[in-house]
């Protein structure tokens, strides 16, 4: 490109997929209880992954869930391989139950009402309070803003004491990053949960994910094209980043819940592999040598200056901010976990050849 830095329509289209995720929440209740078990294996017909609940497990899950999104699937697996039960809230629950048939539990709620939110809450806790519910994770995309704040505070009216935001993601500790526009309604969501929590009201444990691993090579771009268009990529391709599989973070979530007081009020970081562009742009060729992996440089200070430009001339909205996400995370290094926490949560790191054969999976499934 004669400017240097690329065209960046792809990952604007992929920042507009990202923003259309679906949304979801989990209610956890650790009472000492077999009754769910009472000996016998879950039904799973339907969840896709063969899961049985274990027989002697003595906790109890209570699950309010938009089911349809990115992270539904694997956190649900993961909940259920702790042995728990489900309960889903959705918008559409006849759609859901489908997908997600007995023992799990399926509730319909108004995430516009506290009240009606607060409700279901107590409901899913089976005894018109909180039922000795422990926690709620919330999966609700980090730009519904209003939704996530009604769910806090429902939360918190139905007494449930521990919450995990919606903070997957890239590391928003840095004032680089805090400062994106893409940031700034996950942000606001975690300065209203921390306010609560130091006034006592409740505690979290968020989880830092960086790229969704898995899901970003199935969509162009990010971080590297394996589907047959350009690779854009970022000051040279030597930059590593944080990325984690989806199953990774549903037994993250999972593991958070399940020592949410060894990981009361803290921000958790935790990562499959570190990766560069390059180093995955080499393994998908060497797989398929005969294919065409093309790359377009893109040098991110100059295309946040471009975008700087666009914004003093009144542009706006996500597409535009795009490339100062690319330059804190590529240009910056910034998308790189400093230290994680996958040790504390019993989570292993990708080797090597994890990673090639990922990365083989996705350029066979495109070839």
């Amino acid at each position: 490109m004669p400017d240097g830095h690329g065209d960046l329509k792809q990952y604007r289209t992929v920042l507009d997929r990202i923003a259309a995720r679906d949304c979801c929440a989990i209610l956890v209740d650790f009472t000492d209880t077999n009754s769910l078990q009472q000996g016998r294996p879950a039904r799973n017909e339907g969840y896709g992954h063969g899961v049985q609940l274990p027989e002697t497990h003595e906790t109890r899950v209570k699950r309010a869930s938009w089911p349809n999104g990115t992270l539904g699937p694997p956190v649900i697996t993961h909940l259920l391989n702790l042995g728990v039960a489900l309960t889903l809230l959705t918008r559409h629950p006849d759609t859901t139950a489908q997908h997600y048939p007995p023992p799990i539990q399926v509730l319909q709620t108004d995430y516009t009402s506290v009240d009606q939110l607060t409700a279901t809450l107590r409901q899913a806790g089976g005894d018109g309070g909180s039922g000795g519910v422990d926690s709620l994770v919330i999966l609700i995309n980090r730009d519904e803003l209003e939704s996530q704040i009604r769910l806090i505070d429902a939360a918190i009216a139905a007494g449930v004491p521990h919450i995990v935001p919606s903070s997957f993601g890239i590391d928003s500790s840095s004032p680089e990053v805090s400062a994106l526009p893409q940031i700034r309604a996950k942000m606001e969501m975690e300065r209203y949960l921390v306010g609560k929590a130091e006034a006592g009201l409740v505690s979290y444990t968020g989880v830092n994910t960086g790229l969704f691993f898995d899901w970003g090579l199935e969509v162009p771009g990010i971080p590297v094209n394996l589907k047959g268009g350009p690779t854009f990529r970022a000051d040279g391709g030597d930059v590593a980043l944080s990325v984690s599989t989806l199953d990774l973070i549903g037994r993250a979530v999972a593991q958070a819940v399940l020592q949410r007081e060894e990981a009361r009020n803290r921000f958790l970081y935790v990562h499959s592999a570190a990766v560069t562009q390059n180093q995955l742009l080499r393994y998908a060729r060497e797989v398929a040598p005969e294919r065409v992996f093309a790359v377009v440089e893109v040098d991110t200070e100059k295309a946040v200056a471009e975008a700087e430009e666009k914004i003093r001339q009144g542009a706006t909205g996500p597409r535009v901010a795009m490339p100062m996400m690319m330059r804190v995370s590529f240009g910056l290094g910034l998308g790189l976990f400093k230290k994680v926490d996958n040790a504390f949560l019993g989570l292993e790191v990708m080797t090597e050849e994890d990673i090639k054969a990922l990365v083989a999976k996705y350029v066979k499934k495109e070839g």
